[in-house]
């Protein structure tokens, strides 16, 4: 059996044509994704480091993995920034974040949502999706991208890097275009 980790990029202009499409295997689950699963199946408490780069007790609960998030959401869900170090396994977070808003050097964060699981013999896989649209006045080019899921579920709610990718191609967003992100996460018999 191996895990398997896709992602797919799709960049568009301010009228909805493509300029740019890019999918490709990765391999960057990161510590963070096992720990959780791990809690999960131990019913154990464990410190996780989160996104805000400290270690928080993490327990079993309903929300441990949630990647949805709302629109204008940058701290859960897929995330992209500009960053080009290399994936380490202990990455806790983007090296450079784009986050939420119209100024400079910021993009406006879509709803996350994540797909029903398919199984489709030997695989069985489902995705997660994100558009993140620039309204910044200028170009933006997007490096990498990640997943950051849930980890707490009261107030204060604390998140983790699960998954860190640096794109192979470098992605040009033009002002008023968007970049949509798809991640399949699945296992293989």
């Amino acid at each position: 059996m191996k895990h398997e980790l896709w992602y797919s990029v799709v960049v568009r202009d301010r009228h909805g044509k493509v300029v740019s499409r890019e999918r490709r295997r990765s391999r960057s689950f990161l510590k963070q994704w096992n720990q959780i699963l791990y809690v999960g199946v131990t019913d154990a408490l464990y410190n996780i480091k989160t996104t805000a780069g400290f270690g928080q007790n993490c327990t079993p609960n309903r929300y441990n993995g949630q990647m949805v998030a709302a629109a204008s959401y940058d701290n859960q869900g897929i995330v992209i920034g500009t960053g080009t170090t290399p994936v380490a396994i202990d990455d806790y977070e983007l090296e450079a974040q784009i986050t939420q808003g119209l100024g400079a050097g910021q993009m406006e964060h879509l709803i996350c949502t994540v797909d029903e699981s398919v199984v489709a013999a030997p695989t069985c896989s489902f995705e997660v999706h994100r558009t993140i649209a620039n309204n910044s006045g200028g170009v933006i080019t997007v490096r990498e991208s990640g997943i950051y899921v849930r980890i707490k579920e009261v107030v204060p709610v604390y998140f983790a890097c699960g998954v860190r990718d640096v794109l192979a191609a470098p992605q040009a967003v033009p002002d008023g275009g968007a970049i949509t992100i798809d991640w399949t996460i699945g296992v293989t018999i």
